[in-house]
């Protein structure tokens, strides 16, 4: 019965020191982990940050190193996540990312007359998305000073560039070459009357 006693005094005690860790967190949800992007186009995506607890979180967001090279933009600041948000009312973060030309096109004349192939393997970035649990004073200073960290999520993310196969477009040679026919056609009407003007005998 005393043995019985004890251990339920430990549990207690090991409860009482877990609960007041657990007073406040963040937790992070998210619809997609990979996203294809074609080259040289935009996308957005949005997380959502909540905070189930009964204390207030104040949190920093951000990007691995990888994803950072092709983010435009986010929302990166910190800032406070009030007590009791569910996942259901998790507050939106957005990130938007944009993707430059990565793929070798195959040129005839400088860079006109391109075609793309696309047989090789898809250029990906790849990362985290990390919710960063900061002090309420670090919010208040914008971050200078130590940092007290005290719980990280993180969702994993991959941006995929897609390759646009095409063929080579000649539509440009057919508009030159048909400008050069017509130029050469009006200057030999005009060389052709000109030369009738001047065989006509005076009067």
């Amino acid at each position: 019965m005393e043995k019985k006693i004890v251990n339920l005094f430990l549990v207690s005690i090991l409860l009482l020191a877990v609960l007041p860790l657990s007073s406040a967190g963040v937790g992070l949800r998210w619809e997609q982990e990979t996203a294809l992007i074609p080259e040289n186009s935009n996308v957005c995506l949005t997380y959502g940050v909540y905070n189930p607890w009964p204390k207030d979180s104040y949190v920093k967001v951000q990007l691995s190193e990888s994803l950072q090279e092709i983010m435009v933009s986010g929302d990166t600041k910190v800032d406070s996540i009030p007590k009791y948000t569910s996942s259901d009312s998790a507050i939106p973060v957005k990130f938007c990312f944009k993707t430059s030309s990565v793929y070798k096109k195959d040129c005839l004349v400088g860079g006109l007359l391109c075609s793309q192939l696309c047989e090789g393997e898809l250029k990906v970035y790849e990362g985290q998305v990390e919710v960063i649990e900061v002090s309420e004073s670090e919010l208040q200073t914008g971050g200078s000073g130590g940092s007290t960290t005290t719980m990280t999520v993180s969702a994993p993310l991959r941006v995929r560039v897609q390759c646009i196969p095409h063929p080579r477009d000649y539509a440009l040679v057919y508009i030159v070459v048909g400008l050069t026919a017509l130029a050469i056609l009006v200057w030999r009407i005009y060389k052709k009357k000109s030369a009738k003007g001047k065989a006509t005998p005076k009067k």
